[in-house]
């Protein structure tokens, strides 16, 4: 090869680098990283609303069959089950956040350890995990209806052997 074209060639990958390099700094000095004070919009259905009086109606068979639809592709449900990509939801009802070894929980969660999935934190986390926990790698987005997520609950009270259902509401 010709050594006239390799450093031709060399030149131009470093030139390219030094402009994209220059752009971003650049662009980091005129778009400033701020989050705004104030959300632009709010989705529908995603504001936290207090769960006790929902849970009253639920229904444990819509709230199984729910579990199934949207969870169990990440979540296992039984007692002893191996973990998914999501920690065993059984006996979650009640339970202190993220306590449950040897799953690697996200910081977001691991930095609720001081709290218990009670039935409104339950909610809460069904309506917007991102909201509830910064930075948890869960990919749901939510669950707008507040009906299915009693539903939900009321189902994993069934899966907790130690705590009858509803005598989690706090």
């Amino acid at each position: 090869m010709n050594s006239v074209f390799l450093n031709k060639a060399a030149l131009a990958i470093v030139m390219s680098v030094g402009v994209a390099w220059l752009s971003y700094v650049v662009s980091d000095v005129v778009v400033p990283h701020t989050a705004p004070a104030k959300p632009a919009f709010s989705l529908p259905g995603l504001e936290n609303v207090p769960i006790k009086p929902y849970l009253a109606q639920a229904s444990v068979s819509r709230g199984a069959e729910l579990a199934r639809q949207i969870c169990a592709s990440c979540h296992a449900f039984k007692p002893g089950a191996l973990d998914g990509v999501g920690p065993n939801l059984a006996g979650v009802a009640g339970r202190t956040i993220a306590s449950v070894a040897p799953y690697s929980y996200s910081e977001a969660l691991k930095s609720l350890k001081e709290h218990s999935w009670t039935d409104q934190n339950l909610s809460d986390w069904l309506t917007a995990p991102a909201r509830f926990a910064p930075g948890t790698r869960m990919s749901l987005m939510g669950i707008p209806v507040v009906t299915q997520r009693a539903d939900i609950i009321a189902y994993l009270h069934t899966l907790t052997a130690s705590l009858p259902a509803g005598k989690n509401s706090e």
